[in-house]
């Protein structure tokens, strides 16, 4: 098996070769113009010396040739690691040597990091702008078949606390995988979907391009990093039908100062939010704005697609809803790893069809965090009687302070409730003496000092929590720092606070 011929194969491309597949601002491609794409860049690799097993490393902004030349990598039995555009050269050089890659991909963008990182002198490189296809699609080239357990392609995590980590998948990764897509979404060939996130990002590769592939639907490609106005004019001109994004990405398009009452945001039939957490006042105030529903799902790079899925009619607010078909999840307490009652509050395990196979040279990781075909995800849930699942945060973010737990979210969310932040994040950090303690960071949302926010802040949580909840710090920043993939970087933020005292 291969997941290019999955998606490509003789029979569907008579089904839907003359459908687009691929559109951008200024063009697009239909299906059958990609699968012959495929081929002509399979031909280049083998040109090239990349092999059967090889492991190929993009850096590559989502265009039309970046996803030819990373399904062509499957095609010839090669991995395909797509890495963000954003990825600085320590650790790009990381993942080069992490993954023991034999090629390096590349475009305009990322040329200059990419052609003088200092990486083995057999390291293959590729500039996707240095290279025509045009002579090779006449050639035929055939695909490379593998077995259903052997890699495919590996994610690597945005390490919001260390180095990337790599994600291990095999080729069955896409048997099965649209439920979501065909049950929730109703999505039929043709159909316009886009998704904000990068295709370096698990939740953009499976959900924005391998799932709606596989059912004829054409994959909206952006190249740059978006805003809020941008989306605004893509769903204005392209009027899709899905869009996938991240909470930060819906406030951010309520938040810009000119949005009105937006008729056009109505015209998007389903929005769909993972990749963080989603306020039920996030989502109220979106339904008030265009009169749609942000369906709330989960899943993670392990699992690479969805496991928990709500939908738009009936799932209770800051709800991801249930579990897809044969996701089979559990809660277990953090401190004994003993299954907890419905209702109360537990971590996340799941056993998932799609299960990552392993970390990349984490043997120790792997074992305590793979179990079997059991995963622990990390996350904390809780589970109501109707069977609604509630993401509450992640295992890390439970701290026990003065000999009681401390859940981050709930002082994050005081803080978010306070009017006084335009955004909030609460992580752990260690005093000078050791003990992790809570350090919450906001935007402010008024023009006052830093000190006079922070005080105002202070005040409010002082209010509000008991004195072992509260933050040991309290910081006032223009802005929060991000990973390469566009998440919170918390080991940025622990950088601002470690060894420094109270306010």
């Amino acid at each position: 098996m291969n997941i290019v011929e999955q998606i490509f194969n003789v029979d569907r491309l008579t089904k839907v070769g003359g459908v687009v597949a691929l559109k951008w601002a200024t063009g697009s491609i239909t299906y059958q113009e990609l699968a012959d794409k495929i081929q002509a860049a399979g031909l280049e690799l083998n040109r090239h010396g990349v092999s059967i097993g090889e492991r190929v490393v993009f850096q590559c902004a989502d265009t039309a040739d970046f996803v030819a030349w990373y399904f062509a990598v499957l095609n010839i039995g090669a991995v395909s690691i797509a890495v963000s555009t954003r990825l600085g050269m320590e650790d790009l050089y990381h993942v080069i040597q992490d993954s023991e890659a034999d090629a390096l991909i590349f475009d305009s963008i990322t040329a200059e990091t990419c052609q003088t990182i200092n990486a083995d002198s057999g390291l293959i490189r590729i500039n996707l702008n240095q290279v025509s296809l045009d002579e090779r699609i006449s050639e035929e080239l055939n695909t490379v078949q593998r077995k259903s357990d052997q890699e495919a392609l590996w994610v690597y995590s945005s390490g919001s606390t260390s180095r990337p980590k790599g994600i291990v998948h095999t080729h069955r990764c896409v048997r099965d995988c649209c439920e979501f897509h065909t049950d929730t979404l109703n999505i039929s060939v043709g159909n316009l979907l886009f998704s904000t996130s990068k295709i370096s990002f698990a939740y953009a590769l499976a959900n924005g391009l391998l799932a709606p592939l596989q059912l004829g639907a054409t994959v909206y490609l952006y190249p740059d990093w978006l805003t809020p106005d941008e989306l605004r004019s893509i769903i204005r001109v392209e009027r899709p039908r899905v869009v996938f994004a991240v909470p930060s990405i819906y406030k951010g398009i309520l938040d810009l100062t000119d949005i009105g009452n937006d008729d056009e945001f109505s015209s998007v039939e389903f929005y769909v939010s993972a990749g963080e957490y989603l306020p039920a006042e996030l989502q109220s105030r979106w339904e008030e704005f265009c009169g749609r529903t942000i369906v709330n799902v989960y899943g993670c790079s392990e699992t690479l697609f969805l496991a928990l899925t709500g939908n738009a009619n009936n799932t209770p607010p800051d709800s991801v809803g249930n579990p897809l078909t044969g996701v089979v999840p559990n809660l277990v307490d953090p401190a004994d790893a003993v299954s907890v009652s419905q209702g109360e509050e537990g971590v996340l395990h799941i056993e998932h069809p799609f299960m990552f196979t392993h970390y990349a040279n984490r043997p120790k990781e792997t074992e305590y965090r793979l179990r079997g075909a059991r995963f622990n995800t990390g996350d904390l849930y809780r589970q109501d009687a109707s069977g609604n699942w509630y993401h509450l945060g992640r295992e890390d973010d439970l701290l026990k302070v003065a000999g009681q737990w401390v859940y981050l979210r709930e002082i994050e969310r005081v803080g978010q409730n306070s009017q006084l932040a335009i955004d909030v994040a609460v992580i752990g950090a260690r005093d000078d003496v050791g003990s992790i303690r809570p350090a919450l960071f906001f935007v402010p949302s008024c023009d006052s000092s830093c000190d006079e926010a922070v005080s105002l802040m202070r005040k409010h949580i002082e209010r509000k929590l008991p004195m072992f909840k509260r933050p040991k710090w309290i910081r006032a920043i223009d802005d929060f720092p991000k990973t390469a993939n566009g998440k919170l970087s918390r080991s940025e933020l622990q950088r601002m606070v470690e060894g420094q005292s109270r306010d």
